[in-house]
């Protein structure tokens, strides 16, 4: 049976406002509450769900639906149920009250990312519902713990569970957003993102009484080193896939907004400083904790011994946890039909690979062999300020551009299990 469109509409939406009210901030995480919910209209619909939990309430929920051909590479629908904290008291709405207003969804995890785990829910229902059956597998994942590391969640699935999320494609988020530039439209679609390494810095010094100053100690030594870490500017180097975004926008390095300043170095920031421990003690010890951020190719020797370059040999370093960077080609079916349903939907703009100086599940799910593209439409006005409302106060989606962007994305995700999405809606 095929679903009327304007009513999958209105059901994706009511889905995508139902998972925000769900408060599943991390730290503590708690997506049990919404693999539940998941769980339950998968359910309701005849899917079959399998939930799995590296930790108490961090709980990875994966649906499958089985294809025609064993032969051809699964696809997979990926998103994360977790969300960063909010402040309510900087916010103009409930953070997790999913209000409509001003033609926006309002609420945490709007964007980051609960509305495409909306739009994965409501294709797979759709597709079931239809009684058809696609030509290659098509799995829906929703991961714990994305935005403290995946330690719960993707990576937990890629090491312990591989055969469930083993997929040939992967459709993740940031990306298919509306970006003006120019006086033109394009649309980044993520191909890379860069890996992380997070390090802890110590510098020791003797300790002494607060009452007898002296110029060098422990927390002197670390400012110094922190304004040096900051002032310094890593090695620069061109990867594959900022040239090809270059040349889609006709940019070079030297004409290259700030914007894309981190996608061209390994960059070092310093986030978390900890010294002292009475108010009349000169501490022996203080360290920082630094964010750092590799390019394809690089690992985590190569910046450690970068970092050395800058803070030189004395001080301690401990890697606190670390991933790898991830890359993909353009050169496949999935990217060219990606590109070419923008084409369409939006006609005079154009799709461009893109490298996130962030982190998401992808660099995850690619360990096992996956082209991973970051694909989450929506359609945006020159006004929107949709790169600070990520993690930011205010997060909401436009209703509007989140329509377009299921229609999109379905039409994506249909043709490429060989589908007319004539065959599933109506």
């Amino acid at each position: 049976m095929r679903t009327p469109w304007d009513a999958c509409e209105r059901q994706t939406l009511s889905w995508f406002r139902d998972l925000v009210r769900l408060d599943t901030t991390s730290p503590p995480g708690n997506e049990r509450i919404a693999a539940e919910y998941l769980a339950g209209v998968y359910a309701a619909n005849g899917i079959e769900t399998v939930s799995l939990e590296a930790a108490p309430d961090r709980t990875n929920l994966i649906a499958r639906i089985r294809g025609s051909r064993s032969s051809e590479a699964p696809l997979m629908l990926a998103s994360h149920t977790d969300v960063v904290p909010a402040e309510p008291q900087h916010w103009t709405r409930d953070p997790f009250g999913a209000e409509i207003a001003e033609g926006y969804v309002w609420g945490r995890g709007a964007i980051d990312m609960k509305s495409k785990c909306a739009m994965d829910l409501a294709i797979a229902v759709a597709l079931v519902r239809a009684g058809i059956i696609p030509n290659r597998d098509l799995i829906v994942a929703a991961t714990a713990d994305e935005e403290s590391g995946s330690r719960f969640g993707a990576q937990f699935l890629v090491e312990r569970h591989p055969d469930l999320v083993r997929a040939g494609f992967v459709l993740n988020e940031v990306g298919g957003f509306t970006m003006y530039m120019g006086g033109r439209r394009f649309y980044p679609i993520q191909v890379a993102e860069k890996g992380f390494v997070t390090v802890r810095l110590t510098v020791s010094a003797a300790p002494g009484h607060g009452s007898i100053p002296r110029p060098v100690t422990a927390i002197t030594r670390l400012a110094e080193l922190i304004t040096r870490i900051a002032n310094a500017q890593m090695r620069i180097r061109i990867t594959r896939p900022v040239s090809q975004t270059f040349a889609a926008l006709g940019l070079s390095r030297e004409t290259a907004p700030p914007l894309f300043r981190p996608m061209l170095s390994n960059t070092a920031t310093p986030t978390i400083v900890s010294a002292g421990y009475k108010d009349n003690v000169i501490p022996g010890e203080a360290s920082v904790v630094i964010d750092g951020r590799t390019l394809p190719g690089e690992d985590v020797a190569s910046f450690i011994a970068e970092l050395r370059t800058i803070v030189g040999p004395e001080p301690a370093l401990e890697v606190i946890k670390s991933a790898p960077p991830a890359e993909s080609s353009t050169d496949t079916p999935l990217y060219r039909l990606i590109a070419e349903n923008i084409a369409a939907a939006d006609p005079g703009a154009a799709a461009i690979p893109w490298m996130l100086p962030g982190a998401t599940d992808s660099k995850f799910f690619a360990r096992l062999g996956a082209v991973c593209y970051g694909f989450s439409p929506v359609k945006l006005g020159p006004m929107t300020p949709f790169g600070s409302l990520y993690h930011g106060n205010d997060e909401r989606l436009p209703i509007d551009g989140f329509y377009w962007g299921l229609r999109l994305y379905a039409e994506v995700v249909l043709n490429f299990l060989g589908l007319e999405f004539d065959s599933v809606f109506e």
